[in-house]
């Protein structure tokens, strides 16, 4: 088996596509409207491929079939395709393999070697930092991608048990992430409202969103931060929430839209509207945002935007 990233010129060939969703061909992927055989189904695409390593009725579904290809570049993405092409060197590492691709996908803290591994896999795909940027840099699609997938599978299973090479592209955001899960406990109070499935999180500082979300016990997070000129606001739905998983989602996406509307007409007139970004969006949240985007206080009490959600969410699994 070979690996060709996706593009329209593999519709003649057959093939099976990881991770993400294409027309024809096999599939294994957890995104939404994936074609993934139910006894090959699991929360991860990387998970996923490791039970195919495994199934007794690999070959059989495999008949025929010698690419491997993907339409997108992640650490789920790039660790299932490393599973279907290299089985018997993968399923000895599946513990690292599974803990990287959850804190590539979800935000799943579990080690700092998984994290360092998404990291570093992340970088390779920015042009400011990745160690590949003379070749991607300007390249676009089929081109950046096919060149990404080949440097990192040459790379594994390497990479993903010592990253200490590419330790600047790891260290910063690691620094942030352990600052935030040693402090979370001292500057913010969290409360977990079980009718609306939903955790609420004050605090008194900015927090990594990676330790603010595996504090939460629920998919639906509100995080109130405050400053001296308000509260900053973010009512986020986990990315886990969009995909197609095994595992129940704990709190479930729902329209915010009108909420959005709703805590406009509230606000006192000033910069700055509160927008919701979309069930569709892989990182769903409600905020208030300047012209530019940029998240900015909000006039309104906790106890305001708070029961407003609430209202919304109860009743809704």
């Amino acid at each position: 088996m070979v690996f060709a990233y996706y593009d329209e010129r593999l519709d003649d060939m057959p093939f099976l596509c990881v991770d993400g969703v294409v027309p024809g061909g096999l599939n294994l992927s957890h995104w939404p409207g994936n074609r993934t055989p139910a006894h090959l189904k699991a929360d991860t695409t990387t998970e996923m491929a490791l039970k195919l390593a495994r199934d007794p009725g690999r070959d059989a579904w495999l008949r025929g079939v010698s690419i491997v290809t993907n339409n997108h570049f992640d650490t789920d993405g790039l660790l299932s395709v490393y599973g279907v092409l290299r089985p018997e060197e993968a399923v000895p590492h599946e513990r690292a393999l599974v803990q990287a691709a959850r804190a590539g996908d979800f935000g799943a803290f579990s080690t700092a070697e998984a994290f360092k591994f998404d990291a570093v896999v992340t970088a390779f795909d920015d042009d400011r930092v990745s160690p590949l940027a003379d070749r991607v840099r300007g390249r676009e699609g089929y081109e950046r991608y096919a060149i990404l997938y080949e440097a990192l599978l040459a790379m594994m299973p390497g990479l993903l048990l010592d990253t200490s090479r590419y330790k600047s592209l790891w260290a910063a955001p690691l620094q942030s992430l352990m600052r935030s899960l040693i402090r979370i406990k001292d500057v913010a109070r969290i409360r977990e409202l079980e009718a609306a499935s939903l955790t609420v999180i004050e605090t008194g500082e900015p927090l990594d969103q990676i330790a603010r979300f595996n504090m939460a016990r629920y998919h639906r997070v509100l995080t109130a931060t405050r400053s001296a000129g308000g509260i900053f606001y973010e009512m986020a739905f986990q990315i886990f929430s969009w995909f197609d998983t095994v595992t129940p989602v704990r709190g479930g996406r729902v329209d915010l839209s009108d909420a959005a509307v709703e805590l406009n007409r509230r606000e006192i007139p000033g910069v700055g509207r509160w927008v919701y970004t979309g069930n569709d969006s892989l990182e769903s949240r409600l905020y208030r945002a300047a012209a530019d985007g940029t998240p900015i206080e909000s006039s309104l009490p906790l106890d305001t935007v708070e029961t407003l959600l609430v209202g919304l969410f109860e009743g809704r699994p």
